[in-house]
């Protein structure tokens, strides 16, 4: 059964079909309900032992480690993991010499997927906007973004381009558009495959043009129908606010002469007159059916990016301090000269390095990395591989390369994380009610992603995750993942959506090693990247040692169970899963 997209309320963000699906959780074929020790109370990094350098990064610069990748670090050429992770943090850098034909492959038209491929203007047409106007019934409107969402779950747990897929992560929240948008759903596609993920590595200007002219974008910020008879100051904030400047350079309504310069000769911040004028000249930056005009007499919309003269401004506009002018030979050039000016200020590329370092090492990073990455953004604000070389500087510093809970992983990546070490099968195909089930609970925890409602993106900083709502929340899902053992099919169809006993059985071959203690030690390792503290060894050992899921208290933690069976009351294979649950309730998971 496909997904039902139809609307419930505004708030919360989900629909009575939707909603009723993710209840249909709770009448799921019922499994044994294994009872653990509620013993995680504290995100106290000091009591933790940090994990080795290897799932360090893997938790830093990527969604999480998992077995095939820490492997293949392992593999990579070096006599130390300190090269090795080198090595694989150049291979990151250059995600096209990656090959990662298994992972797309789970994103053709034979698994579900049916917009990925369709063009902006495709997308428009045939999901947005009929000839005469009228939009599309609403599942067929927001089906574009919604397999995005499932691509880029699919993406974190398979893909081998893990930093390619955190610095997507990245820029879309740093250029934030809400999928609850009305108008942006049908155009998502393009947002995330033809602005954003070609340029994650590349040259901010480049993205930042592509942003100005995405039809999600004119949309989200109101700027399709900007014309110099009113002009729409929204975009023109944020472009200055969230997207280039940052809020900490704006002077208010002061006087643009006041704002002193810098070194350079650069204002060292924009003022309120500044937005003003940005906001004239984006006037008249369109697309193809903003207007009522656009549908009359014949015309047929497009959706394509469409410049319109008779909108724009032609006055001078004075932007910090320096005054760009129309021509009719280049009509689009005061905003392209104005856009470079953004893209190579001083301030802009300090903002830019303070979100990435933020991002990737702390809440609070030294002054010294900032400044490092911020001074290789404005040495080669022209470069294609401007982002690339930043990371470079970022990722291979001692800052990114020693520190560790400094951040705790949001909701997502939380849930990614899991699913990684899971090895978690389950195919996410738009056509499949159980996909809805995953879709809709992610937003219990907070995180769906593209979902954040305002423009500035969500949050980047420790305190707003701890939440116990959004805490429960992420821990019940990775429970029900660590569980769940249907794909849809018929009861002889049936097969466990996880690796949990196979890796166990390949990890620990021989029988007599199954023991409370060594499968604790084997898969918290595994997970963590360090062996547990005593007590959290020994919590997790009594969970795994009991004899009756009934009172999972207490037993043997040095004596062999039989695995190969999952009989009443121990349930043993039940309990294991339960386990490796468990350990993605640490605050060691929880750190990044």
């Amino acid at each position: 059964m496909p997904i039902d997209y139809t609307p419930k309320r505004k708030k919360p963000n989900k629909d009575i079909a939707g909603y009723r699906q993710q209840k249909k959780l709770s009448r799921r074929p019922k499994q044994p309900v294994i009872k653990t020790h509620a013993f995680i109370s504290s995100t106290n990094k000091a009591a933790a032992n940090p994990p080795n350098l290897i799932h360090r990064v893997l938790s830093k610069m990527a969604y999480g480690p998992n077995s095939s990748d820490v492997a293949h670090i392992k593999q990579l050429p070096g006599v130390s993991d300190e090269t090795k992770v080198m090595a694989y943090i150049d291979e990151q850098l250059n995600p096209h010499t990656i090959n990662d034909t298994a992972c797309e492959q789970r994103l053709t038209g034979a698994n579900g997927f049916t917009t990925l491929n369709k063009t902006r203007q495709q997308l428009y047409q045939q999901h947005f906007r009929k000839a005469n106007g009228d939009t599309y019934e609403w599942s067929h409107l927001v089906r574009p973004s919604r397999e995005v969402s499932l691509a880029t779950i699919l993406r974190g747990i398979h893909s081998k381009r893990q930093l390619k897929e955190m610095m997507a992560d990245f820029w879309h929240n740093h250029f934030n558009i809400s999928n609850d948008a009305y108008g942006v759903q049908p155009m998502f596609v393009h947002y995330d495959r033809d602005v954003i993920r070609p340029n994650v590595l590349g040259n901010f200007r480049e993205m930042l043009y592509q942003v100005t002219r995405s039809t999600c974008m004119l949309i989200y910020l109101n700027n399709g129908s900007n014309r110099a008879s009113a002009p729409n100051e929204n975009f023109a904030r944020e472009v200055m606010e969230l997207h280039t400047l940052g809020a900490d350079n704006y002077f208010g309504h002061m006087d643009w002469q006041d704002v002193p310069l810098d070194n350079d000769g650069y204002r060292t911040g924009y003022v309120e007159a500044d937005v003003l004028e940005m906001a004239r000249a984006l006037t008249g930056w369109s697309f193809s059916g903003a207007s009522w005009w656009d549908f009359q007499d014949g015309k047929v919309a497009t959706g394509l990016f469409l410049y319109r003269n008779d909108w724009h401004d032609t006055g001078t506009k004075r932007v910090l301090g320096e005054d760009f002018y129309y021509t009719s030979a280049n009509p689009q050039q005061d905003l392209n000269q104005i856009l470079d000016l953004l893209a190579q200020h001083p301030g802009t590329n300090r903002f830019l390095a303070e979100k990435l370092c933020r991002r990737f090492i702390s809440d609070e990073p030294n002054t010294a990395i900032i400044d490092a990455v911020a001074n290789t953004l404005q040495q080669n604000w022209q470069a294609p591989d401007q982002i690339k070389l930043a990371m470079e500087t970022l990722l291979k510093s001692n800052d990114f390369l020693t520190t560790w809970g400094e951040k705790v992983k949001r909701p997502f990546e939380r849930i990614i994380g899991a699913m990684r070490q899971l090895q978690y099968k389950f195919r996410f195909n738009p056509e499949v009610e159980h996909t809805g089930w995953h879709y809709w609970t992610l937003f219990d925890t907070g995180q769906q992603p593209f979902f954040w409602a305002s423009p500035n993106g969500y949050p980047d900083v420790t305190s707003h995750w701890l939440g116990t709502l959004s805490m429960v929340a992420t821990w019940k899902f990775i429970q029900w993942i660590s569980h769940f053992d249907r794909d849809g099919g018929e009861p002889n169809d049936r097969f466990l959506l996880n690796k949990v006993l196979e890796d166990t059985l390949i990890g620990l071959p021989n029988a007599n090693d199954h023991t409370a203690a060594k499968l604790v030690d084997f898969w918290y390792e595994k997970i963590i990247g360090a062996l547990p503290d005593s007590t959290t060894h020994n919590h997790l050992a009594d969970l795994m040692a009991s004899d009756d899921h009934r009172n999972a208290i207490g037993g043997d933690h040095n004596s062999a169970m039989d695995l190969t069976v999952n009989n009443w009351p121990a349930y043993n294979q039940d309990k294991l899963y339960a386990m490796v649950a468990t350990i993605f309730f640490t605050p060691e998971f929880l750190y990044r």
